[in-house]
């Protein structure tokens, strides 16, 4: 269910290169990137990248929540970490759009599904599958 989520973004935002969904210690559960990345140090990294930002709010003292998400941009790539739940993560790698804003509106529907199917346990998600197998017939 979840790479099939994953495959959807893909289809919808073309612009996605990669997705990377980790959890908070790091540990990816699901990525695009090719084997011959280092796709278990990405994940710590981006891992980091949340924790970084966890210390600079404590540093100025200011309130931390869990975040919503995190938009780094660089000419050629925008990286976007949202939260999924609690524990978990998703990096979006985008081609260099102008306005990353009016993308994320377009994946917050996908994100709240992904969401929901991480939460879920293994019972509840193949129900779900039988139920989309008998609406797709």
């Amino acid at each position: 269910m979840v790479l099939r989520s994953v495959k959807r973004i893909k289809e919808v935002l073309p612009e996605v290169e990669h997705i990377v969904m980790f959890y908070n210690n790091g540990m990816v559960f699901q990525c695009t990137f090719d084997q011959h990345y280092n796709v278990p140090k990405l994940g710590e990294h981006l891992a980091e990248a949340v924790n970084q930002f966890y210390r600079i709010y404590e540093t100025c003292g200011f309130d931390y929540s869990d975040y919503k998400k995190l938009i780094f941009e660089t000419d050629k790539i925008s990286v976007i970490i949202l939260k999924l739940g609690e524990e978990s993560n998703i990096a979006l790698f985008f081609k260099k759009e102008i306005d990353i804003n009016q993308k994320l509106q377009s994946i917050r529907r996908y994100i709240k599904r992904i969401e929901k199917l991480i939460d879920m346990d293994i019972s509840e998600v193949q129900s779900l599958e039988n139920e989309e197998k008998k609406n797709e017939s």
